[in-house]
């Protein structure tokens, strides 16, 4: 096994970190100290192979015959070399439980930091785009309803706000473009409250030869965006009440 790489500056006090930043350097640390016990692990399996007589290169040599074991005594005692040191990285092992325990109760006493991801795909339709996305709390997802906010944005211009409630941090809806032809860039904020902190994203879209059908409300006058389900629904009663986009 090869030796651990430290980077060639050195490790050193990074200033500015908050706990959670923290928390992760205190995990990275336990994780290079497991990298160790590993190698001291490896070196002692290696030691006993030579003792007796089984360590051999990548050729299917033997690797320095002159450490193998000549006498029972001698393997015995090579066997109880390596107990010992096994002995210490027990308890090393236990040392680093400790530690670990002690970050894992860090890490439950930090404020949750919420983080909204969206993604915005076309779909066959090109008046039609998804969109689904995550709201996490300090990388878990979210359990409980979440509210978010979608504004969406024609060529830059306001088209539309639309206020969803989801049973957890997983979302998907879709948005559909009604009424003039349209070409251009569709862009979608997302926002959300987790926590009392409010926290958004947004994606942009190229929308190309969108021509919604005849016979929508307010069609060749004005462009507007709907949700999937609303579009549906103002079809049937011939009717919208969404902010055009002129």
């Amino acid at each position: 096994m090869s030796f651990p790489n430290t980077p060639p500056e050195g490790i050193n006090p990074i200033e500015g970190l908050d706990a959670e930043q923290i928390a992760l350097l205190l995990l990275a640390s336990i994780a290079f100290e497991e990298l160790g016990l590993a190698h001291v692990i490896n070196a002692e399996a290696e030691k006993l192979q030579g003792a007796i007589g089984t360590l051999v290169d990548e050729n299917g040599d033997p690797v320095n015959p002159s450490i193998q074991a000549g006498s029972l005594a001698e393997l015995l005692a090579a066997n109880r070399e390596v107990e010992r040191m096994l002995r210490t990285v027990i308890k090393k092992e236990m040392l680093l439980e400790f530690k670990f325990e002690n970050v894992l109760d860090l890490i439950g006493t930090l404020p949750c930091q919420p983080m909204i991801q969206m993604t915005t795909t076309n779909t066959a339709n090109p008046c039609v785009v998804n969109t689904t996305g995550t709201v996490t709390c300090s990388r878990q997802l979210v359990s409980s309803p979440v509210t978010i906010t979608f504004n969406l944005f024609l060529n830059g211009v306001p088209a539309g706000q639309f206020i969803n409630n989801f049973p957890n941090g997983n979302f998907n809806t879709g948005f559909f473009i009604f009424g003039a032809p349209f070409t251009g860039v569709l862009t979608i904020v997302a926002t959300t409250t987790v926590n009392g902190e409010t926290v958004s994203t947004s994606n942009s879209i190229n929308i190309i030869n969108c021509v919604p059908g005849a016979g929508v409300a307010g069609s060749g006058e004005s462009v507007i965006v709907m949700q999937s389900a609303e579009a549906t629904q103002m079809t049937l009663d011939g009717g919208c009440d969404c902010l055009d986009h002129q």
